[in-house]
């Protein structure tokens, strides 16, 4: 039995590693699993490239495999190794795969407002980066998945009250455009229009007919 599980499904290492295979650029692709900082097992991708071209980032790999297969088949973590490790018997050999190491942020801005330092924090804080993000860093590409994006709208929900779909985390992958996010639903509930009133039913008054009746 090669399957293994991630966040509840079960996964067939080998239907990822061949659609891998498919990208022009990467000859060689095998799996592995890794856990995160809150000890969750991730999928982590170790491939080959050849070819006159300059090999893909690893980010985009991942842009790629997204189009290709469901959330939680694209591994959390890509890396490209000059080539796959072997054991005397000529099979891949797992146990000497490196761990994946968090993307390193180059040239990303710094925030520009106190919500933006804020989610910038939560980012940090969900991905267990090393380091604080920039605003610009990608979610995804620092080993994000559905399960940690759950994870980082509750976080926003309890202490921004601002509630937040996992499709709002997917849509802004960064925390500046996540920010902008959650400003634009604040404007949109504070400008929401109160829920209708309903008339309370008009009391009759007794008249001294109607109690004669009810004495008669």
């Amino acid at each position: 039995d090669t399957q293994i599980k991630i966040r509840g499904f079960r996964i067939e290492p080998t239907e990822i590693e061949t659609t891998l295979t498919t990208h022009p650029h990467i000859t060689q692709a095998t799996l592995a699993t890794h856990p995160d900082h809150h000890g969750t097992p991730q999928l982590t991708a170790y491939v080959t490239a050849a070819g006159p071209d300059p090999a893909p980032a690893p980010q985009d790999i991942r842009i790629w495999l997204r189009s290709l297969l469901p959330d939680h088949m694209v591994p959390a973590f890509v890396v490209l190794l000059d080539r796959l490790p072997l054991t005397p018997n000529g099979k891949i050999d797992k146990r000497a795969l490196p761990a994946p190491q968090a993307v390193t942020t180059v040239g990303g801005r710094e925030p520009r407002t106190p919500l933006e330092e804020t989610v910038r924090g939560y980012f940090t804080e969900a991905l267990g980066a090393p380091a604080p993000l920039s605003i610009d860093d990608g979610f995804f590409d620092h080993g994000g998945h559905s399960l940690l994006a759950a994870r980082l709208t509750n976080r926003i929900a309890t202490t921004l009250g601002v509630a937040l779909s996992l499709r709002d985390i997917f849509q802004n992958p960064t925390p500046a455009t996540l920010a902008h996010r959650i400003e634009t639903a604040r404007s949109e509930a504070a400008g929401a229009p109160a829920a209708p009133r309903r008339a309370r039913p008009a009391l009759r008054r007794r008249t001294g007919t109607d109690h004669e009746r009810s004495s008669s």
